[in-house]
């Protein structure tokens, strides 16, 4: 090997080394399916699906690590969770969780995990490092959603069964705070500042907005039919609801607290998550086994991307990931080894020429210390670089959302208002209930024949309510209400005029 080529090889390092900068790749999506049990894995620049990964019973909640490098997923029916790898797209870990955990959200930081376990009136913290439960908290009933504020110094719970959240200080998992909200609360999620805290009311069809240095209620904002998943956009200027029942994604102007637009999106919305750019959001609809891809910047649908059955998504499914171009610093190693190999080879084949081969190997071990101070920058310049990597990771917004197709929700508000026994006075809860919402579809227009299917289930149930069938009072009602719920939705729709 000559000095020139070994000038030369340097130099192709040397250019490397300033070349290596990070790039910004597109984020993926990590969308869990409740019904298949699986998650399916997005790649947002082309928007298909890469990857679907079996994981555990009945994934809802999915939270992906700051660092990007994992991605954890509430399995509700299996009592644990899985641990994703976002490099071998596998799960490299199972941690058990008991009482049902829904909600999931990562600690800023990254050392833990929190679980909002919807049976078990708990949250579970979870070490990330040894992938253990620490603690377990104690909540209110049913709790669904759950989110960290950007500071990592407040843990906000939705509690579905007591109308409620709970405030944790993640310092001593101590509650400080339980504040009263809408019926039925679901989804939450944190503005980037921290100052105000977003709950989606899937019962009240509202939104309230928690201002965080009070702890109070400082606005309620209506919204679309069963509000569940709810996404806060980068910089802090919109908020983004699914609307379960309406099909809709309500688009709120957080400086005003006004909804401002709301795009039909597919029916059975529950999960949604805005894209690290703010560019664009990603809606998964559970009744049409999709993920609705909205533009920001118009508020529009622009694409669908099919996935397995059941979407859920519910919570921060949505990251970025940052890497680091090492083409160039690879090509240029390849090309030293390639003439250090030569150099070895002269020197066993150049006995003649001795003392010009000792010349040239000490030329070659003198080049080859520059070559490994080189390395030894360039591996400096990438540990700087993954540093940023998390910092820019941890500023991410915490997504939260959820949703639920129209025979969960049913079933879900009639669990939490009427109990799991049925009497004499849960039927007549259950018909009081349901008595509104059919004489409102009934006074807007008798004459369809689903519209007559709803007042027969209806009038079917206050017979077995006067014949003391409380069980099938309580079916008749919560048919007849379910059924009315979807024709309000499908009302608002078409009555609302094209943009």
């Amino acid at each position: 090997m000559t000095t020139r080529g070994f000038r030369s090889v340097l130099g192709i390092i040397a250019a490397a080394v300033f070349a290596a900068t990070p790039v910004q790749a597109a984020p993926f999506a990590y969308v869990t399916s409740s019904f298949t049990d699986a998650v399916s894995v997005i790649d947002t620049a082309t928007n298909t699906v890469v990857a679907s990964i079996p994981v555990g019973g009945s994934p809802f909640g999915v939270a992906v690590h700051p660092s990007g490098s994992q991605v954890y997923v509430g399995n509700w029916s299996s009592d644990t969770v899985s641990v994703i790898s976002t490099a071998t797209k596998s799960v490299v870990a199972t941690i058990p969780v008991p009482g049902a955990p829904f909600g999931v959200a990562a600690h800023p930081g990254g050392a833990r995990v929190y679980t909002a376990n919807q049976l078990g009136d708990s949250v579970s913290v979870i070490d990330t490092a040894s992938r253990t439960v620490l603690a377990t908290i104690r909540v209110g009933s049913r709790p669904m959603g759950v989110a960290v504020n950007p500071a990592g110094t407040r843990l906000y719970v939705t509690n579905q069964g007591s109308s409620s959240v709970s405030v944790i200080d993640t310092a001593t998992n101590a509650i400080l705070r339980t504040i009263t909200v809408g019926s039925m609360p679901v989804g939450v999620v944190v503005t980037p500042d921290g100052s105000r805290v977003y709950v989606t009311n899937a019962a009240s069809r509202t939104v309230s907005v928690i201002d965080a240095a009070s702890n109070a209620v400082t606005a309620t904002v209506t919204v679309g039919v069963s509000p569940l998943g709810i996404a806060m956009h980068p910089g802090g200027s919109r908020v983004y609801v699914a609307n379960n029942g309406a099909g809709t994604i309500s688009v709120i102007d957080t400086a005003s607290n006004a909804v401002v637009a709301a795009p039909f999106a597919g029916f059975g919305l529950f999960g949604i998550g805005v894209t690290p750019t703010g560019s664009h959001v990603y809606a998964a609809s559970e009744d049409q086994n999709l993920v609705a891809v909205l533009a920001t910047a118009t508020n529009s649908v622009v694409g669908t991307v099919p996935v397995a059955a059941g979407p859920a998504a519910f919570g921060l499914f949505v990251a970025a990931t940052q890497t680091c171009d090492r083409s160039a610093l690879e090509a240029a190693l390849a090309a030293s080894q390639a003439e250090l190999a030569a150099c070895q080879s002269d020197l066993a084949t150049a006995s003649a020429a001795a003392a010009q081969c000792q010349t040239r190997l000490t030329e070659c071990a003198a080049k080859r210390t520059q070559l490994e101070t080189q390395v030894s920058q360039l591996q400096a310049a990438n540990a700087a670089l993954t540093t940023q990597n998390l910092t820019l990771r941890t500023e991410n917004d915490r997504l939260r959302s959820q949703a639920a197709s129209f025979t969960d929700l049913a079933r879900s508000l009639v669990r939490a208002l009427f109990g799991e026994r049925p009497n004499a006075a849960v039927a007549a809860a259950a018909r009081d209930t349901t008595r509104p919402v059919v004489e409102a579809v009934m006074a807007a227009g008798s004459g369809d024949a689903r519209v007559q299917q709803v007042r027969r289930a209806f009038n079917a149930g206050e017979t077995a309510l006067g014949a003391s069938d409380w069980g099938r009072a309580v079916l008749e009602f919560r048919e007849a209400y379910t059924q009315a719920e979807r024709i309000r939705g499908e009302r608002a729709l078409s009555s609302r005029s094209p943009r």
